[in-house]
């Protein structure tokens, strides 16, 4: 009878414990009137009463989506957990670059993942509000938004980086739809510079 009183009182404390978790949550973009999904990885322990978190935002490559990371990243709570810090990963579609583009209203993803989601990750976690705690990097076309979002609104995160990123679509004009968001590579030509991450680096605000 003991041993099953100690028993049952180890389940329920364990039950009532803190634990990470890494969870898929939808939200709605009021740019694109439609809902995107996040992979959202909390730290062990984590409570929204506790202490508030710094948070990294990790984007996927060209074909890919959000669940990416998680799944071929299978430390990433781990990850969080030696770190104390949420992880991110915003469904960037297909092929949308991190753009928001000019010829598609549903296809707002710097619009999207700049301001809306990070929103939204602040008002229902336990983030710390500041861009000194706001990161965001990613892989390939991940990359090109890490910085690009990064210098963009440097107003809104305090670092950023990219993994084997391509900067500059300059040279990027078959088989990964960059003109499907920007338009004709000749008429916008333009537009295809001042959007490449690798020039927008250099207008990087000075006083952030």
């Amino acid at each position: 009878m003991k041993k099953s009183l100690v028993f049952l009182l180890t389940l329920i404390i364990l039950s009532s414990a803190a634990f990470g978790s890494v969870d898929t949550v939808n939200i709605y973009s009021n740019s694109m009137f439609k809902s995107v999904k996040c992979v959202v990885v909390t730290p062990t322990g984590y409570k929204k009463s506790g202490p508030a978190l710094p948070v990294v935002y990790l984007l996927h490559g060209f074909s890919g989506k959000y669940s990416d990371w998680v799944k071929q990243v299978p430390e990433m709570q781990s990850l969080a957990d030696e770190n104390h810090l949420m992880i991110v990963c915003p469904d960037g579609a297909y092929s949308s670059w991190y753009f928001d583009s000019p010829l598609d209203l549903t296809m707002h993803y710097e619009t999207n993942i700049a301001l809306e989601i990070p929103a939204y990750i602040d008002s229902v976690y336990h983030t710390i509000r500041d861009r000194k705690a706001r990161a965001i990097t990613g892989l390939s076309m991940g990359g090109h938004g890490g910085l690009f979002l990064g210098f963009r609104h440097a107003d809104l995160f305090g670092a950023c980086g990219s993994m084997s990123g391509a900067l500059d679509i300059t040279h990027i004009t078959r088989n990964y739809d960059v003109e499907k968001r920007l338009g004709d590579t000749l008429i916008n030509k333009q537009r295809y510079i001042d959007w490449s991450a690798i020039n927008v680096i250099e207008k990087y605000p000075k006083t952030h």
